[in-house]
């Protein structure tokens, strides 16, 4: 069975860190380097959609199992440690304990020439002998979303229905932590009591955090951006049932 190279372009990242980009950090030769790389484990190809289902598991991990064989093959000179997997009691590998990481130690040189090796994703250089790591730069904000519930008190209300709101809040924030601190002020305006149409004062107040959502987004599309996410569970219905072939996802939108 041929391993199957992947043509999409291995990112190296972390080299700004040490004053570096991909073309000066090969030049780099002989140099120690201990770097962490990521492999394409999980990656659906069409070799793995064409397989039955029961096949597909099986088909991964001997993958995988091949690509770091010829790491090992191709760079006796590196040195490769995979992060030591907790099986299940039968000694059968199950889907997360596949290794889709490494940590290598090689030189310059040989990271380099690791980059293009078949499934391989990306590379995160992590030291570089005799080079220092420059400052962080300042926290990137991004957009995260957070949805909170509110509960909206109503002077001397002390029984029956109480009236409740899901609010969505967008936000740029350095983590998730961020988002939240970042909002504190907002909330304490929110809750500034005003009077309904029969003169008693009402206040919208945060009654907690229900989650923080990052949007992976570096601007806000008119067109339509995701701002939020939350997976759930229903009976299936018999329009959503997959007969790949038939209606399936990635032959396309169908009219």
């Amino acid at each position: 069975m041929n391993t199957l190279k992947l043509h999409t372009k291995t990112l190296v990242l972390g080299l700004e860190r040490f004053g570096l980009n991909e073309t000066s950090f090969g030049r780099l030769g002989g140099r120690k380097v201990q770097a962490y790389l990521h492999l394409r484990t999980f990656d659906v190809t069409a070799a793995v959609r064409k397989l039955r289902p029961s096949k597909r598991f099986r088909y991964m991990a001997s993958r995988v199992d091949r690509w770091i064989e010829s790491l090992r093959r191709l760079h006796p000179q590196v040195s490769f440690r995979a992060k030591a997997a907790k099986f299940a009691g039968d000694g059968v590998r199950r889907w997360s304990e596949l290794p889709s990481s490494l940590e290598v130690r090689g030189s310059a040189r040989e990271i380099s020439a690791i980059a293009n090796a078949a499934g391989v994703r990306s590379i995160y250089v992590a030291k570089v002998a005799g080079r220092r790591h420059r400052p962080s730069p300042k926290a990137v904000l991004e957009w995260y979303c957070v949805r909170a519930f509110v509960v909206i008190c109503v002077e001397r209300a002390k029984s029956g229905q109480q009236h409740t709101e899901e609010r969505f809040m967008l936000v740029r924030a350095c983590s998730f932590e961020d988002a939240k601190k970042r909002l504190r002020q907002q909330w304490r305006e929110y809750a500034t009591p005003y009077l309904n149409s029969e003169g008693q004062m009402v206040s919208w107040q945060l009654d907690h955090v229900v989650d923080v959502y990052q949007t992976s987004e570096e601007e806000i599309d008119p067109a339509g951006t995701e701002v939020y996410s939350k997976l759930s569970k229903r009976r299936m219905r018999q329009k959503y049932i997959w007969r790949p072939g038939k209606n399936d996802p990635l032959s396309g939108p169908k009219p």
